[in-house]
């Protein structure tokens, strides 16, 4: 079941659009641009706005942020989980760890229907404004999406007992990427924990 959606104020909703604009931009540049320092949540919310609210001359960055914008990345990522991103993570994870709670049982038939729509939602869902945690959490959908994928096909014509040797093969492929997803959900987590001080806002 899906969580009921936060709504922001019309002021951070404003951000929040604009944020992902801007991060889109700062994003597509040369990744070796980066640092490797790691960002640290700060009360700088009234200054985004400002900066946002306030038409420049200046072109797009052509490199992702320098270390003088990590304050400012560590807001637009607290921005993104709070205003929903929180409930895209916990919601994947969710789905797919009842999905994966089958994999020992013979069972005929498994829901997918729920996974693959919330694994959709999440990919169409604005991007993490952290190149580092973004490009986890893609690669966590991806497993979450091609895993869940290989076990649907391979289980929609019958039991395993009715199973070719290839369509096995393709079940058991498809339940170790799927474990493998869940684990990089979870690890998309601890990084959101571990680097930008981001805890679950809903109950497990």
């Amino acid at each position: 079941m899906k969580r009921p959606t936060r709504h922001l104020s019309c002021v951070h909703a404003l951000v929040f659009t604009a944020v992902t604009a801007v991060t889109i931009a700062a994003c597509s540049g040369d990744p070796g641009a980066t640092s490797t320092a790691e960002p640290t949540p700060t009360d700088s919310t009234t200054s985004i706005v400002d900066q946002l609210l306030t038409p420049t001359e200046s072109a797009a960055p052509t490199a992702y942020p320098s270390a003088t914008d990590l304050a400012q990345i560590a807001n637009y990522v607290a921005l993104w989980y709070e205003s929903g991103g929180e409930e895209q993570i916990t919601g994947v994870r969710g789905e797919a760890e009842a999905v994966y709670s089958h994999h020992d049982d013979d069972f005929w038939f498994i829901d997918f229907s729920r996974l693959f729509d919330q694994v959709h939602e999440a990919q169409e869902y604005p991007p993490i404004p952290d190149r580092k945690t973004q490009a986890a959490w893609s690669a966590a959908l991806k497993h979450v999406n091609n895993g869940g994928g290989d076990v649907f096909n391979a289980t929609r014509f019958g039991t395993a007992q009715s199973q070719s040797a290839e369509r096995a093969k393709q079940e058991a492929q498809g339940w170790k990427e799927l474990a493998e997803g869940i684990k990089g959900l979870k690890a998309v987590e601890a990084r959101l924990h571990r680097t930008f001080g981001l805890d679950p806002l809903t109950a497990p």
